[in-house]
């Protein structure tokens, strides 16, 4: 015989592999829950904050409309233009006073900024000739007299002769007593430290970045000052301008590095703040937690191995014990144990055992004498096969004989009969389709219609989607002959009415059979289902007894359950109600999946 591991062994493995998988499986679902947190909250996070960036210089660029719009909108500045629109071009035209009007304002802000007037020819220069109508962005000014902005690509510092970093403002001025009539631009530029200003400190590692990017894909402001007026990719601007509402977050490769790229477009501006931060640096906190939680699982591991020894090895100790004692049967040592026990369940192992070896005797007459049960209910079930067999062959010959001799109504009740019989011998599953079971009741029904005719009526539900629901077979024969033979034959009545519904509810099918005869008391309802075992043995009562409700109910709880079975009940006919509700569904004892 193979050598078998021991249960010692068994339980160690057992108990380990559990104790392992519990451990690892709880603290990756931790783990994995604990980052998905982290990382719902980082991005969140990060969407806020450039959110809010946008904000702040949405605000800024607000403030400096409003002081554009305020000496648009002065009477200085109104007259400044329209004498210069009266002039020949390149005619100097007095502008002390809008000066004033500028540097009042300007005295609101605490940002240097430049401020231009231009006169409805477009032609102007803060310290060199240009003409607004020649701009690429002149095509997107706010006929209205909004505010325009984009980068600077006008204003050059005097001494390096280099353009200055900064934006640009463009505002047409539209005369106040003639709103529709355009009399010049106003061009602010505001430098780029306003911008810094505003950013300060929002990134504190130098290795991420932040961008402020126009509609067309120029970078009107970076953290890295050497991307100043370049343009992005058009793959990244497609992917960060759109990013209005609630902004955008998404996970990218850039120079061999991973990095959130996270974007809002402001629906002011149209501008897009977007920042690259390294994601090793975003989720250095989340690793921390891994390479701890990593640890925390061999810790839990190596304890959980040597609490599974020591547990197994001591639970395992008692049932070693008896396997020995158990293995001294073979040779006749029936010597029972007489220590103690430290635990419940041992003690009940070793009781058990003891009263086996007492009783042994005993136990096997009680197992020779159900050996002779056995054999005599084969034989008992092959003499029952036996006479049906007989019966449905007899019964053939009877309906042929019938036919011959052209007694239709003899010849169809024989069929019905012999059908009935047929259906009750043929081998196979225990389980037919409901609608098969209704065709065998019908034979049956046929059969007393012929003897009671039109005092029998019989009314029948069905829920359709039963049909094919499996049953035992003859399952309500045995009802509608119990509400005949014992119901209606001893009342003289001009109608026997019986009432089948077969239903389903919820998980749960309901048969119930009800009649308008005598009906039942209380008594003979509680002893007409008590089961006799003696039948299985008393092959001449078994064979005359019939099927009944008391062998129909032993049946359904064998195979149901002990839980289901028949239920007898006064009917609102008048006689009595049967109802039984088993299952929709069986488990692999029933054979029904």
């Amino acid at each position: 015989m193979k050598q078998k591991p021991t249960i010692l062994l068994q339980m160690i493995i057992g108990f380990s592999i559990i104790l392992i998988l519990a451990i690892s499986i709880s603290s990756y679902f931790s783990y994995r829950f604990s980052s998905k947190v982290v990382m719902n909250k980082t991005s969140q996070y990060l969407l806020e904050s450039v959110i809010q960036m946008s904000g702040k210089i949405d605000r800024m660029l607000e403030e400096y409309d409003r002081l554009s719009l305020r000496i648009a909108l002065h009477p200085d500045t109104q007259k400044y233009l329209k004498n210069k629109n009266k002039k020949p071009l390149g005619q100097k035209v007095s502008d002390y006073n809008v000066q004033k009007v500028i540097t009042h304002e300007q005295a609101y802000l605490g940002n240097d900024f430049h401020v231009e007037l231009v006169g409805n020819q477009g032609i102007g220069g803060f310290y060199s000739p240009f003409n607004i109508k020649q701009m690429n962005w002149y095509p997107f000014l706010d006929s209205d007299g909004g505010m325009f902005w984009t980068r600077n690509n006008l204003l050059y510092d005097i001494e390096t002769k280099d353009l200055v970093h900064g934006i640009l403002g463009v505002r047409e001025i539209k005369d106040y007593s003639h709103p529709s009539q355009n009399i010049g631009y106003m061009l602010t530029v505001i430098p780029v430290e306003a911008t810094e200003n505003v950013v300060g400190n929002f990134l504190t590692d130098p290795s991420n970045k932040l961008q402020v990017i126009d509609s067309t894909g120029h970078i009107l402001y970076s953290t890295d000052s050497s991307e100043f007026g370049h343009t992005v990719d058009d793959s990244l601007l497609d992917k960060v301008h759109d990013s209005r509402n609630n902004g955008n977050i998404s996970q990218e490769g850039m120079d061999g590095k991973s990095v959130y790229i996270s974007s809002y477009t402001s629906p002011y501006s149209n501008w897009t703040v977007v920042t690259y931060i390294d994601v090793d640096e975003a989720i250095m906190e989340l690793e921390a937690m891994k390479n701890s939680a990593l640890v925390i699982v061999i810790l839990g591991i190596v304890a959980a191995l040597i609490l599974a020894f020591f547990f197994s090895w001591s639970l395992s100790r008692p049932i070693r014990h008896l396997a020995y004692r158990m293995s001294n049967l073979k040779s006749g040592k029936l010597k029972p144990y007489t220590g103690t026990m430290n635990n419940w369940e041992v003690a009940v192992l070793y009781d058990s055992f003891n009263h086996m070896i007492e009783n042994l005797d005993e136990t096997i007459r009680t197992l020779s004498y159900r050996q002779i049960r056995e054999k005599q209910a084969q034989l008992i079930a092959m003499k029952a096969q036996f006479q049906p067999h007989f019966l449905y062959n007899s019964l053939n010959t009877i309906y042929y004989y019938a036919i011959s001799e052209k007694q239709n109504k003899l010849a169809e009740m024989v069929l019905s009969l012999s059908e009935l019989l047929r259906y009750s011998i043929q081998p196979g599953s225990e389980f037919v389709a409901l609608k098969e079971d209704l065709k065998q009741l019908n034979h049956y029904i046929e059969l007393q219609r012929y003897r009671y005719e039109e005092k029998l009526q019989i009314n029948m539900y069905v829920d359709e989607e039963l049909f094919e629901y499996p049953v035992m077979k003859l399952l309500l024969q045995p009802l509608v002959e119990n509400a005949i033979t014992h119901g209606l034959e001893n009342i003289k009545r001009r109608h026997w009415l019986i009432n089948i519904s077969i239903t389903k509810e919820g998980t749960m099918v309901k048969f119930i059979v009800e009649d308008n005869g005598k009906g039942m008391n209380q008594e003979d309802m509680e002893t007409a289902l008590e089961y006799n075992e003696d039948l299985e043995i008393e092959t001449d009562k078994m064979m005359h007894s019939g099927i009944g409700l008391s062998n129909l109910h032993h049946r359904v709880k064998l195979i149901y359950g002990h839980n289901y079975g028949l239920e007898l009940s006064h009917s609102s006919l008048g006689g009595l109600k049967v109802q039984l509700v088993i299952p929709f569904q069986l488990d692999n004892r029933g054979g029904i999946e």
